[in-house]
């Protein structure tokens, strides 16, 4: 018998594994320069200082979490550091995120990337999913108030998917959405703020067309997947009458091509084949316009690539055997895909509701670097509670120490900001200062700087009634609040309609304050008074004293009276909420009635009293 052997159709690549991650690392680190550069130039040093420590978090807690992992299995760290490669992760997890991110949230979920994400499946070249894209889903799924946007101007997919639906055919409102970002130039430079990594479409394409020349990459990937959502959305386009700007807004927002050429290319979680990979690319553009144009997120990058990498082993082993052979199977699998794909995009976009131009698409554009005033017309002062703490008269003019809530506390923290605010005769701001501000330190908003609180000088309530100049973070509307307290105890008419009218059912505050009952006595003619200790605004900044309401209830489940027992909130000042014309109000109040009222009042104190005679009727 006689064997025949012939050589195995393959090549050897001429680039190792070393080279492969280390060329790929430059890619991203070209990347994140224009990111500092971007920052730095738009917004300051502190940003920058920011952007550096998301990647320095982020490169430790994912080389920590591999030499414990060693060390556990008892194999040479510096060799297997050198082999699993954490920093190409950890440096592709970073530039997925906003510069806002608590650094907290980024040294968590890079650690759970490298753990869940890979070496749980055995380490470096077993892992199913895409480690990176893993610790992003991590962010968004457990740590979403610690991504929150401190600059409150929303990015290019969060305004398209928050205000106008995915889907615009109106052309004055294309215009204006067009005109919000900075225009489809603007898009593709990257000039606008975003994930750290994915803004500017030019230099991540030009990186990608590096690194698919130096077969980095593979070009058919980020090729197919961003043609794929280009072809799509314009035959949305073409469907529902939007302009030709419509796919080129797609492809040049959200990270799609940083998706595309960094994560979509990665050969380990993705097909063997060149036809393989083909289709994988593809059903990530199909997954990603379904998910922009329907599901209920901005953006569909992450979840297509992390959903296609769940079905990169049926790809492979559809398509197992010799290429030449499988060839024909492998364009009927990729058309048949995109017939369906783009059946059900049509299908999805069918039912969508195109932007009106009745709709709340008044959303402000980037924030300018010297942060201005924003007045009572934004909708985000009203949500920020504000109480005087201490109050000083010298002459003609009386300062007023002002607590304020501001982002740290609207995203869980317990300290609000503290302003003094000084006022005088003729009711008008004399100046601002900060006493502590306790939101992001490193970012922020410069509200701490003598520039931005220059300009509350002169201003009176008529000023800040129409006033519309949108401020660029809760740092900033946190002093606004700030100023407009201490104009209601200086006995101004602020014309803060924002004594908040919502309904007490849909009111967060309410559901967020804590209440007990401590206490109960049947007074023996039918009623029940009840004691309730209700949070404050000590509590909720941090205090350990509560509120004390007693709160007598009828036989028909109607509030008789109620009174403050122990009150540890700001004495005189706050809103009188304690005193009996305020809870002389609730006689006569059920259940019922309480939910379908109105909160009336605009501080802690007063939502305090709200939240205790609802625990009480609840009894």
């Amino acid at each position: 018998m006689k064997f025949t052997f012939n050589p195995a159709p393959n090549y050897k690549c001429k680039l190792s594994t070393q080279q492969i991650m280390r060329e790929l690392a430059i890619g991203l680190l070209v990347v994140y320069a224009f990111s500092l550069f971007y920052y730095g130039t738009q917004y300051g040093g502190a940003y920058v200082t920011q952007a550096l420590l998301i990647m320095l978090v982020s490169l430790v807690s994912a080389c920590a979490v591999e030499v414990l992992w060693a060390l556990a299995t008892k194999q040479n760290v510096l060799n297997f550091i050198k082999t699993s490669f954490p920093f190409i992760t950890a440096m592709i997890f970073a530039l997925m995120l906003p510069i806002s991110t608590s650094l907290y949230a980024v040294a968590i979920s890079s650690a759970m990337a490298i753990l869940f994400g890979k070496l749980v499946f055995g380490g470096f070249g077993q892992n199913i999913f895409n480690p990176a894209a893993v610790g992003r889903a991590i962010i968004f799924a457990a740590f979403t108030a610690s991504t929150t946007d401190i600059v409150t101007s929303v990015t290019p997919t969060t305004l398209m998917a928050g205000q106008y639906h995915w889907l615009v055919t109106d052309a004055s409102l294309a215009n204006q959405l067009l005109d919000s970002v900075g225009g489809l130039g603007n898009l593709f430079i990257g000039m606008y703020p975003g994930a750290l990594g994915e803004t500017s479409a030019l230099l991540i394409g030009f990186v990608g067309i590096v690194l698919a020349y130096r077969k980095v990459i593979d070009w058919r990937v980020p090729t197919v997947y961003i043609s794929t959502v280009f072809v799509l959305t314009a035959c949305i386009a073409l469907f529902t009458g939007a302009g030709i700007w419509y796919p080129f807004y797609h492809i040049l927002s959200g990270g799609l091509f940083f998706g595309a050429v960094f994560m979509a290319t990665d050969p380990v979680t993705s097909p063997t084949s060149a036809a393989g990979r083909c289709i994988f690319a593809l059903g990530c553009g199909i997954l990603t316009v379904l998910i922009r144009v329907k599901a209920n997120l901005p953006e569909g990058v992450l979840y297509s690539i992390l959903i296609m990498n769940s079905l990169s082993p049926m790809i492979e082993r559809a398509l197992d055997g010799e290429q030449r052979k499988t060839m024909k199977k492998a364009i009927k699998m990729f058309a048949s895909t995109a017939v369906v794909g783009l059946a059900a995009c049509l299908l999805a976009i069918s039912v969508v509701e195109p932007a009106s131009a009745s709709a709340d698409t008044n959303v402000p554009s980037a924030p300018e670097a010297a942060v201005k005033i924003n007045g009572i017309s934004d909708p985000y002062v009203a949500t920020l509670m504000a109480e005087v703490t201490d109050t000083q008269t010298n002459g003609s003019e009386t300062t007023y120490t002002v607590q304020a809530d501001g982002f740290a506390i609207m995203n869980g923290g317990e300290k609000a900001n503290i302003f003094k605010v000084t006022l005088n005769d003729s009711n008008e701001v004399v100046k601002v200062e900060a006493v502590e501000v306790n939101d992001t330190p490193t970012i922020g908003d410069k509200i701490n700087d003598d520039a931005f609180f220059a300009q509350f000088a002169g201003v009176n309530a008529a000023d800040f009634t129409v006033d519309a100049v949108s401020g660029a973070t809760y740092s900033s509307k946190s002093a606004v609040r700030a100023v407009l307290a201490a104009m209601e105890a200086h006995g101004m008419d602020a014309g803060f309609s924002a004594k908040q009218e919502v309904g007490i059912a849909d009111d967060e505050l309410v559901k967020k304050i804590e209440a007990s009952v401590k206490d109960s006595k049947d007074n023996g003619d039918g009623t029940t008074t009840y004691t309730v200790d209700a949070q404050g605004f000590a509590a909720i900044n941090g205090g350990s004293d509560l509120n004390e309401f007693t709160v007598v209830v009828d036989a028909n489940k109607a509030v008789v009276s109620v009174e403050c027992s122990k009150f540890v909130d700001t004495a005189s000042i706050g809103d009188q909420a304690t005193t009996a014309d305020y809870l002389g109000k609730f006689a006569g109040a059920t259940a019922d009635t309480m939910v379908s009222d109105v909160v009336s009042g605009a501080t802690y104190t007063s939502k305090s009293v709200i939240k205790a005679v609802l625990t009480a009727l609840a009894e």
